[in-house]
């Protein structure tokens, strides 16, 4: 695996997320593409959602502690202030796969 901090360089930089792909394409013997990363990480995604499912947990257990929307973090005192629609959102496609309804 890649530390979770370069997941900030992949997401500005649009040219690092294909330095990865073939960062571990050459590792690997791969020859993986964008779009089979990201299917990669949505096949993962809905498997991991199937298994929480499973386990009882609801999209009630997608939301963070109440105080994460008024309680400012330094140095730039910024609050999550995402719509709960947004959340709702990230899972819809693991939730469509799984025959969820994601509300």
């Amino acid at each position: 695996g890649l530390c979770l901090f370069i997941a900030f360089a992949v997401l500005d930089i649009p040219e690092t997320l294909e330095a990865v792909i073939e960062m571990l394409n050459a590792q690997y013997g791969l020859s993986m593409t964008g779009e089979d990363v990201i299917a990669l990480g949505k096949a993962t995604l809905t498997v991991e959602r199937e298994f929480n499912k499973r386990a009882g947990f609801t999209s009630v257990h997608d939301r963070l502690p109440e105080f994460f929307q008024y309680e400012v973090v330094p140095p730039h005192n910024a609050i999550f202030d995402v719509p709960e629609a947004d959340l709702d959102a990230v899972f819809a496609f693991a939730d469509k796969a799984s025959g969820e309804d994601a509300s």
